[in-house]
């Protein structure tokens, strides 16, 4: 198999991937072929030959994994050969294979990619067994979590805020503070331009924290302590700040303060063994419910580890930094998300060409440009719809305010679209009110009126110029009250004042307005049914209300599975309304694709090329 070798102790460039022996399996241990693998600071202090590997343990670096079982030992029940884990190590995580203590192997978190995975193994079993089986910290209490931009604050931040704590982080730029505050983080704290001793007393009323996890170690050791409360617990896990200090022990008596320390790496299989599965019963279910999510700055290919490590070194990196045992994926395949957004653009782009296509169709045979005018006006939906959800998928984090605004430029056009196609069903009977134009042929015909409409109009009228011109303002209304809506609703989301039952006033008008403009067309229909049937109305009428349903459904549909916990967030940056709208985005971008495919059938130039033309005056002759 390959591995990554440390050639001499030294810096990064001593890394070089080699061919190496495979694994020998013991009847206890499970053989992983390794998907992924993530970098930890312990990892640099070994290259350098500073942190040695625990005797009779991997001499490859890498304290944890994920990946495929290949094979397990005689004595191991619960792994079988196929089964996707991750795993804590004591290292060998810089290779294509390695065999672990059945003990130490996880499944994977409900809803996170096996890549994803290999964020939580020695973060996870780190901070649970530091902070909660040691510390013993509870809800209601405080934790100080130095460094809190790395992949084991990130980590520790979202777990205590699950069970209900008080968070304070350090870290050395706003970015990184910024990035914290996001998590979670209730005290963010730049120590390179604060005291964090006296921001911690300010923010507890001069009491301190309950419990500080500190990889610093010397240079903070004083400090920390000066920021426990009564009670408080202080847990060394690295020496950043040199190991080495002086303590005065009556420092620890008026407080009752503790000092813990320990490693991961150095326990034993047993103990090692107790605290996977305390992760695996306490932590995995908060990853599972989208609480606790993995924070993955960067990946690389195995073979690039030396820059990784020049990453994690320069401390430039949030979260965890990833090593993939694919280099063609990391380097000619995309993310997902990537993925998502090309396949979405691609959508929007055929179907612009689809529209366009029809579009110069019709300019090309432009006859009748009263009807041509309200066609290009309706098939145009189509590809802004698409266009429109596209710029919200690109802008996946955008505000409320944002989102709202795209939905309205969609809503409000799709009220000008039907509108227009009313002035199109008028325009093939030859009706004009602004003319008072109407065929005597269709005049006097009855409209039966239907509840609730005859709580306001008598059950049977006769049709004239005003009725036609009372359909035309029901359906115009809807141009003109939904625009007003939006800007009246996107103002006050601004401006922070946008309660309930304000958001429901606006609803309950515009099912009103859009409903009666609707209720009106389809009165009109069962009028002219006849005389409109040679020119297809309900395929062209499907048409639109095709695109709305499908957006106005689906969006309910998505809405109920996340109220049903089926839709989850398993991502630190994005919360599950953010991915519910992006589903909604990516569905509609597909669909319009569809739907503009639809509209060549549907408002097909034929009716205005003279071949057409020739062919009706032919039939009508023969007949």
């Amino acid at each position: 198999m390959k591995a990554i070798v440390i050639t001499t102790p030294g810096g990064p460039e001593v890394l070089k991937l080699q061919d190496v022996e495979d694994p020998e399996l013991n009847a206890d241990e499970v053989l992983v072929k390794i998907e992924a693998t993530a970098l930890n600071r312990a990892d640099t202090l070994q290259r350098k030959g500073q942190h040695p590997p625990p005797k009779g343990t991997s001499p490859y670096l890498g304290l944890e994994c994920s990946g495929t079982v290949e094979a397990v030992g005689k004595d191991v029940s619960r792994w079988k050969v196929g089964d996707q884990v991750c795993c804590l190590l004591s290292g060998g995580g810089y290779a294509e294979k390695v065999a672990v203590p059945a003990g130490q192997v996880l499944p994977l978190p409900p809803g996170v990619s096996l890549k994803d995975a290999t964020a939580f193994p020695e973060v996870a079993c780190t901070v649970w067994s530091t902070v909660f089986m040691t510390s013993r910290l509870t809800a209601g209490e405080s934790l100080l979590v130095h460094g809190g931009s790395s992949g084991i604050g990130t980590f520790a931040i979202q777990i205590a805020k699950y069970i209900g704590a008080r968070v304070f982080v350090t870290a050395g730029s706003e970015e990184k503070l910024a990035f914290c505050k996001n998590l979670g983080a209730d005290v963010c704290i730049n120590y390179k331009t604060e005291d964090f001793v006296s921001r911690v007393k300010e923010e507890t009323g001069g009491k301190g924290v309950d419990v500080i996890l500190d990889s610093i170690g010397a240079s903070y050791f004083k400090k920390n302590l000066e920021s426990l409360n009564y009670d408080g617990r202080l847990f060394i896990i690295g020496f950043m700040g040199g190991a080495v200090t002086e303590l005065d022990l009556r420092a620890l008596f008026p407080k009752r303060l503790t000092v813990q320390a320990a490693g991961l790496r150095t326990r034993t299989l047993e103990n090692k063994a107790a605290i996977v599965s305390e992760v695996e019963k306490n932590v995995w279910p908060a990853i599972g419910a989208g609480k606790v999510k993995p924070v993955i700055y960067k990946s690389y290919p195995l073979s690039e580890a030396a820059e990784a490590h020049r990453l994690m070194e320069s401390s430039d990196h949030i979260g965890k930094i990833l090593l993939m045992f694919r280099a063609s994926e990391i380097k000619s395949s995309m993310s997902p998300a990537q993925m998502t957004l090309l396949g979405s653009a691609s959508c929007v782009m055929l179907s612009m060409h689809f529209t366009i296509q029809l579009l110069s169709q019709h300019l090309f045979y432009w006859k009748n440009p009263k009807e041509q005018k309200a066609i290009i006006t309706i098939i145009l939906m189509a590809p802004l719809y698409a266009v429109v959800s596209f710029v919200g998928l690109v802008d996946i984090q955008g505000s409320k305010a944002f989102f709202m605004f795209l939905e309205s430029i969609k809503e409000c056009y799709e009220a000008l679209v039907i509108a227009k196609f009313m002035a199109l069903m008028y325009s093939y009977l030859n009706i004009s009110i602004s003319n008072n134009i109407v065929p005597d042929e269709i005049k006097g015909r009855e409209i039966h009126h239907s509840f609730p409409m005859t709580l306001f109009q008598p059950h049977t009228i006769r049709l004239n110029h005003k009725t036609l011109k009372q359909l035309k303002h029901w359906t115009w209304q809807f141009v003109v009250i939904r625009p007003v809506c939006s800007i009246l609703m996107i103002t006050f989301q601004l401006i922070g004042i946008y309660p309930s039952w304000l958001s429901w006033t606006f609803t309950i008008i515009l099912n009103i307005s859009v409903s009666l403009a609707l209720y009106s067309l389809v009165v009109f229909y069962h009028v002219f049914a006849k005389e409109l049937a040679p020119h297809k109305p309900l395929s062209k009428f499907m048409c639109i209300k095709g695109i709305v349903f499908f957006c106005f459904w689906q969006g309910l549909v998505l809405s109920g599975l996340v109220a049903l916990g089926v839709i989850r967030s398993h991502h630190f940056w994005l919360d599950v309304e953010h991915i519910e709208e992006a589903i909604q985005n990516v569905l509609v971008c597909l669909e319009m694709v569809v739907f503009s495919v639809v509209q060549q059938y549907a408002y097909h130039v034929y009716p205005y090329s003279g071949d057409v033309e020739a062919k009706m005056k032919l039939s009508k002759k023969n007949e």
